[in-house]
């Protein structure tokens, strides 16, 4: 059986508080027939705001609320909107009489929007409910941001469960066929449910984690908005060459760690494409020649009049911890007897940071990634602080964070959908906004299927102790 889920009642849930009941709201005796709509004010918002809502004008708001002329406007005050005069003018043209028709103010109708994801209310997997728990709190962050902007919505949510019937339930309700959007699902096979719903019905729907691409192959509602590993791969070593083509490449590979990463693998056979040299060396050889100080191997390894960039092919934790240290002793060792350096590696490196960020300064050290956030960046502490205030919690530090996911992609594509509507797809790389962990940059791979994100960065930790999330894409 599905549980619907209201976003009052989830936050009940999430937050284990009772409803408060609503406040009576008494309307003065001889204003009645002069009131259409009694309006409660709402963070930052100003008269004139207000006023543009209704169709009326400012001198009129006041007139109806005279304590407006000794009080500011706060939250929850309690503001009368005067009813819109209808006026008629004749208008003496060519001995034809015209009546101009009263202009009635056509109210913008909120977006309705479905989020499906398994919060596991009948079965204990606290793993799995604390992800899908700190999504849903980030997306509410995201609507409040949007409501204060202007933009209306109609959220339901669903607990979509464990098992395929779960979501057949949701969907042979009917429940889901009058959505503007869906964000859903997580499980493969409710992925494969939702998108063959989402088509048949012609709903954009939105997979907010890593989905197999052929679940969009012949949707064209469809987006995956976690970047698939391939494209990210192929993104970065495309870039990468373009950016240092002039570099000099050295592979550190580690013989106790015959799994390479993907992108070491690709990189050398792009290097080889374009004609560009690179060279292979091991780690042991490499901690030798900076513990013997071996002045002539370091001069055969790198060149003096380019730029000197060390790549690992391992992204585990255990040659992170190798090779980090052994630059660094390089760069402290031998100030100004060797070439200029760098090193360059993974996404999960920004999870090793901790207490390794002072050595990764030095080194000079850059990885790519499609998620990233800088904590000291405004917008990164503004939804921390937001998030704290809200639920009186940190985030959960993982990669991703999953708050910022759900904020990111809550107000990406809740006000491309306002935005746009039926033309969101055309228009999906215009929306304006600055994510606070998550890029957008989306592509087809053909005419039929949807679309898929492959924004990357690659982020530089550098000596003068900055970080800097290099776009690709500008």
């Amino acid at each position: 059986m599905k549980h619907l889920l209201t976003i009052f009642a989830i936050l009940l849930l999430l937050a284990g508080c009772a409803p408060k009941t609503k406040e009576s709201i008494t309307i003065p005796a001889g204003v009645e027939k002069n009131i259409s709509a009694i309006h409660i004010v709402g963070k930052e918002e100003s008269l004139y705001k207000i006023a543009t809502q209704y169709g009326v004008t400012r001198d009129a708001l006041i007139a109806l609320n005279p304590i407006l002329k000794t009080r500011q406007l706060k939250k929850g005050m309690k503001l009368y909107i005067p009813k819109i005069e209808e006026v008629k003018e004749e208008i003496i043209k060519d001995s034809v009489i015209i009546e101009e028709k009263p202009i009635v103010k056509q109210e913008k109708q909120a977006v309705k929007a479905a989020l499906v994801l398994p919060f596991m209310l009948k079965k204990y997997a606290p793993t799995e409910q604390e992800r899908m728990i700190e999504f849903y709190e980030g997306f509410l962050l995201a609507l409040e941001t949007l409501k204060n902007e202007g933009y209306s919505f109609d959220i339901d949510v669903y607990d979509s469960g464990e098992s395929t019937q779960t979501l057949d339930s949701l969907i042979t309700s009917g429940a889901l066929n009058e959505c503007d959007i869906i964000f859903g699902a997580l499980y493969p096979t409710h992925n494969k449910q939702l998108a063959t719903f989402a088509k048949q019905h012609n709903i954009p729907l939105v997979f907010p984690f890593t989905v197999k691409e052929e679940v969009i192959y012949s949707n064209p509602q469809a987006y995956i908005t976690n970047a698939l590993q391939t494209y990210i791969v192929e993104k970065s070593v495309e870039k990468f060459v373009d950016r240092y083509r002039d570099a000099n490449i050295i592979f550190v590979k580690n013989a106790y760690d015959i799994e390479e990463k993907e992108f070491a693998t690709k990189l050398p056979a792009e290097l080889k494409k374009r004609n560009i040299s690179y060279t292979n060396i091991l780690m042991d050889s490499l901690i030798s020649m900076v513990n013997n100080s071996n002045s002539n191997y370091i001069a055969e390894c790198m060149k003096p009049d380019a730029m000197n960039i060390f790549i690992p092919t391992s992204g585990k934790l255990e040659t992170f911890n190798s090779v980090l240290p052994t630059l660094l002793v390089l760069k402290r060792d031998t100030v100004n007897a060797i070439p200029e350096f760098a090193l360059f590696g993974y996404p999960e490196w920004q999870i090793y940071a901790g207490n390794n960020l002072e050595a990764m300064y030095e080194v000079d050290t850059y990885f790519y990634t499609s998620f990233f956030t800088n904590s000291i960046l405004p917008e990164a502490v503004d939804i921390q602080a937001r998030y704290a205030g809200w639920y009186n919690r940190s985030m959960q530090n993982r990669y991703p964070r999953y708050g910022m996911l759900g904020y990111d992609i809550g107000c990406y594509f809740l006000k491309a959908i306002s935005l746009y509507d039926k033309e969101m797809s055309h228009n999906i790389n215009n929306i304006k906004f600055t994510p606070t962990q998550s890029g957008f940059n989306f592509i087809r791979r053909n005419n039929r299927g949807g679309y898929i994100n492959n924004k990357v960065y690659f982020v530089r930790y550098s000596p003068d102790y900055k970080i800097t999330k290099i776009d690709l894409d500008k």
